[in-house]
């Protein structure tokens, strides 16, 4: 017979640090081996991720530079869901914001945990189809390019190491079926 390893037990929970953006937590734990530790966590709002395709199937990735691992980073659009707001209104939001276009047709592909370990954070994803170019984007954000790119090249840009976000890898995965 397997053993089952029991579920984790919280003794207590407390906040080491906060901004606006995450909160870090730390956590007094009995382990599923009946060991006792800490388990600390970011906790982080919830983030929506957009895959944009033109009416030629090609993908727009936007590029920024990343300051934790100081380089630059093609990503699809996205960002956080402010407090109130739905999943899809924050989607219509940011791929306006990051991109300049607006979509008729947006929907939600599914959901994904970037760091499931570690962060709390929940990404849902959305495919945006029959795109309008809406105007600039929002330059004074961290993007400095916007790019479509054939399905083919990112599958390239993913083997080469050139896309190396989670969000973006997941969000084509989830949607590589649908066109």
């Amino acid at each position: 017979m397997k053993n089952i390893l029991k579920p984790w037990h919280t003794f207590s929970s407390k906040i080491v640090y906060k901004n606006s953006f995450i909160t870090v937590i730390e956590d007094a734990v009995m382990k599923p081996d009946g060991t006792k530790g800490i388990y600390g966590y970011l906790k982080i709002p919830k983030t929506v991720g957009i895959v944009a395709l033109d009416n030629l199937n090609r993908i727009y990735l936007c590029r920024q530079f990343r300051y934790v691992f100081q380089e630059y980073s093609w990503e699809i659009p996205r960002g956080y869901v402010e407090k109130g707001e739905i999943s899809k209104k924050a989607a219509i939001r940011e791929l306006l914001e990051e991109t300049g276009l607006s979509s008729r047709n947006i929907q939600s592909v599914g959901i994904m945990r970037p760091s499931i370990g570690i962060l709390s954070e929940l990404t849902e994803i959305f495919l945006a189809r029959n795109l309008i170019h809406r105007g600039l984007h929002n330059t004074d954000k961290e993007i400095d390019k916007i790019k479509k790119f054939e399905l083919t090249d990112i599958l390239k840009m993913i083997r080469n190491n050139e896309i190396k976000d989670g969000v973006t890898i997941s969000a084509l995965l989830k949607v590589m079926h649908l066109f």
